[in-house]
This record gives C-alpha cells, sequence and structure tokens, in this order.
C-alpha cells in the first residue's frame, strides 16, 4: 500500500455512531427514516448486525477515501483495516441476481431493495411519504428559500451563508475550504458549468493534507455520505426548492461534522 499521509489520517475517524449523533444534535434526522424503515422491515433481532454493518460500511468507505465498493469488496484504495464481518457476510451470501450486481450483504436489506424496486405504489407511497419528512424537517429547521433557485447561480448565496457560519472560507465564487487540526482541509464546492436547465447542482466534497493537496477524499453528490450516515444521502433527493436547501444545508453540516470528529480526534492524539 502507498504511504500517503492522508490514509493514516483517516484511521482516526471515530466512526459512524459519534458522527451521526452529532448530527442528530444539529436537527437532521431524515436519514434516520431509512434506518428505522429498515430495522422495522429486517426485525428487531438484526438490530445489532445492521447497526454492525453499517458502522464496517463507514469505516471502509472512509479508509478507503470513498473510492470502493464495500458490499462488492472491490476498491480502488485499499481499507487498512479490512472489515472481517463484510468479508464473511460476502463468502456467504448467495441471493446475487440481476439487476442487483453487488447487493448489499445483509440478506433482509437486500430483500427490502428488491421489495422496493419491484412494488411501484409502494415505491411510490415511500416517496411521498419521504418528501412529507423533508418538507416537516425544514419546516422545524426553518428553512427559508428566498426568492426561489431561478438559475444555478441563486444556490450561491445560500452555501456563502451555511458554509461561513461554520468556518469555512471563500477560496473562489463556488468553493469553501475549512483546515481542521493544522494539517487537513476540507472543502465544499458545486459545480455551475454543464446543463444550464440543471438548476439543482450537486455539492463537491473534498478532503486533503495540506502536504499533499493532489491526493484526496473527494466525492461529488451525497451517495458516499450516505455510506458514512446510512440514509444522508435522501438529502440529495430533490423535488423542489425547498427540498433543494434543506439538502445542501444537510450535506454542509453533515461534512462539518466530520470535520470536528477529525478535529477532535487529532486534538486527543487517538
Amino acid at each position: 500500500m502507498e504511504d500517503h499521509p492522508l490514509l493514516d489520517i483517516v484511521t482516526k475517524w471515530p466512526g459512524r455512531g459519534p458522527t451521526q449523533a452529532a448530527f442528530e444534535a444539529l436537527g437532521f434526522l431524515l436519514h434516520r427514516a431509512q434506518q428505522d424503515e429498515l430495522i422495522q422491515f429486517c426485525g428487531t433481532e438484526c438490530s445489532d448486525l445492521l447497526h454492525r454493518y453499517w458502522d464496517e460500511v463507514a469505516r471502509e468507505t472512509m479508509q478507503s477515501l470513498g473510492q470502493g465498493n464495500p458490499d462488492g469488496r472491490t476498491f480502488v484504495i485499499m481499507p487498512k483495516v479490512r472489515s472481517a464481518l463484510l468479508d464473511e457476510l460476502f463468502a456467504a451470501r448467495d441471493f446475487v441476481e440481476p439487476p442487483f450486481v453487488a447487493p448489499p450483504l445483509v440478506r433482509c436489506v437486500f430483500e427490502h431493495l428488491r421489495k422496493i424496486y419491484g412494488d411501484q405504489e409502494l415505491r411510490e407511497n415511500r416517496v411521498a411519504h419521504l418528501h412529507r419528512l423533508q418538507r416537516a424537517e425544514a419546516e422545524r429547521l426553518r428553512i427559508d428559500t428566498g426568492s426561489g433557485i431561478q438559475r444555478k447561480q441563486d444556490v450561491i448565496p445560500f452555501l456563502e451563508q451555511f458554509c461561513g457560519r461554520l468556518g469555512f472560507e471563500g477560496r473562489s465564487r463556488n468553493r469553501w475550504q475549512k483546515k481542521v487540526g493544522g494539517c487537513l482541509v476540507f472543502e465544499v464546492g458545486v459545480w455551475l458549468g454543464g446543463n444550464v436547465f440543471r438548476m439543482w447542482s450537486p455539492l463537491k466534497f473534498r478532503i486533503v493534507h495540506v502536504r499533499e493537496p493532489k491526493y484526496a477524499f473527494e466525492t461529488e453528490g451525497a451517495a458516499v455520505l450516505g455510506r458514512l450516515v446510512p440514509g444522508a444521502d435522501l438529502y440529495a433527493r430533490w423535488g423542489s426548492d425547498l427540498e433543494y436547501v434543506l439538502g445542501i444545508r444537510a450535506l454542509v453540516e453533515l461534512f462539518n461534522v466530520l470535520a470536528g470528529t477529525f478535529e477532535a480526534a487529532l486534538a486527543s492524539g487517538s
């Protein structure tokens, strides 16, 4: 394995539990809908396994800098500590079927996915339920869309507000950075080019070590963050300006929570 300072530092991440708890303390709860839905579907007797599965997926995702598929056991960057639990689940998995090439390693999670995929009415009811939860959370957190999102650039004032109050400094028109622990830089960005009709652009997240700024944890959208905190990717399901602004605030706050967990870990020397 190549020697990169970032690969050493990410092993200090305290994990999903503290990260999720800090995120929820800020009032963000949409991800819990998915977690609770899976626990209910799988049965409380599977709760411990689900939490261990989520913890291990999150740890491998962080240690592979988001460049891997823990369910498929394939990695561009190998995690320094490979999960024995996920290896065991992968070896025992006997439920792979089209179109699910690398399904979740826990059988009941796969069965839940397959049920949603194959039942249009259930899928539509679930989407409607999630939209209601998003609107309720936006109201509770007093999300204000102002005059709305008419152009891609209209997201900039929201990002300036959300990033600025968390200590991220503007580095360009569409990038904000925050230095953590004297050695890490956390960056939030947004792509403003491309399709002019796509008003709701996904965010970009980047973590680098100051000694090697071109070697990064780098991801666009919420899929990777949704492996660090299962269900957080729901914040990237946008059907309105309100849901979009809620989503970008939630994802920026989650990224800042990640920064905080590293700052605490580095300060403690753990």
